[in-house]
């Protein structure tokens, strides 16, 4: 009986490398970025639930988002994303609105033997209004960060080990994102479908799992400061090779 549960799990998990920023659909970690990318051409489809307590003031319910992500060069990745919002008009009826926002990466530096990958990116700094990302002026960038991120992942024996580290530079009196963030992901070699993830995202310590389904699909789920939990779900696969 065992060997056929394991028989099924790995016909299921088929490797896959992703490296997902999972809350926001880019690639990171589960609530912060790295200098980590997806593979050139790939492309991912998802949504994640989000609770209010990870979300910036002007969410006052649980909601969710949906996401696209392309990676259309090597060392360039961008996500375009849709975060539901809950509201009440003039009459006080409530309704919903979608605040849109655009994430970017740039790696200026690929991980070698030796030496760590390097990235620059930003979450929401822009608007159509306001280009200058460092303004204060444009209310409706709720997720606005722009960070620098070092990522190194390690082989020990068959696991992985991936270390990041980087810093939120300051982008407008009301954040979410400022300091120092870093984190772990560990890989087992006995099942590399699925990735264990800390990290610090300069207020909360996270923790998460994720898991990797008909080489496809990846699910995760994670605790925001072991106050809340979020999850997820997300389609990937190579557009263009």
């Amino acid at each position: 009986m065992m060997k056929k549960v394991i028989l099924i799990l790995s016909l299921l998990c088929i490797p896959f490398i992703s490296y997902s920023q999972y809350s926001l659909g880019g690639s990171g970690l589960m609530n912060v970025p790295s200098a980590d990318m997806h593979e050139d051409g790939t492309f991912t489809v998802g949504g994640n639930y989000l609770p209010k307590t990870m979300l910036p003031g002007h969410f006052r319910n649980n909601t969710g988002n949906y996401f696209v992500n392309l990676t259309f060069l090597p060392f360039v990745e961008m996500s375009y994303r849709c975060t539901l919002q809950q509201i009440e008009n003039e009459v006080h009826k409530k309704s919903w609105q979608q605040d849109r926002s655009v994430s970017l990466k740039l790696r200026v530096l690929k991980e070698k033997k030796y030496v760590p990958a390097i990235a620059f990116g930003s979450n929401d700094a822009f608007t159509t209004y306001q280009l200058n990302m460092f303004s204060d002026k444009g209310d409706n960038r709720f997720f606005a960060s722009v960070y620098g991120a070092v990522t190194k992942n390690l082989p020990i024996g068959s696991h992985y080990l991936g270390v990041t580290s980087g810093y939120y530079i300051p982008v407008r009196k009301q954040k979410i994102n400022e300091g120092v963030f870093g984190g772990i992901r560990y890989i087992p070699g006995f099942f590399p479908q699925m990735e264990l993830i800390a990290e610090y995202g300069g207020e909360k310590v996270n923790a998460g799992v994720a898991c990797l389904l008909f080489n496809h699909v990846r699910l995760h789920l994670f605790t925001y400061g072991f106050e809340a939990v979020s999850g997820g779900i997300r389609y990937e696969f190579k557009l263009f090779h």
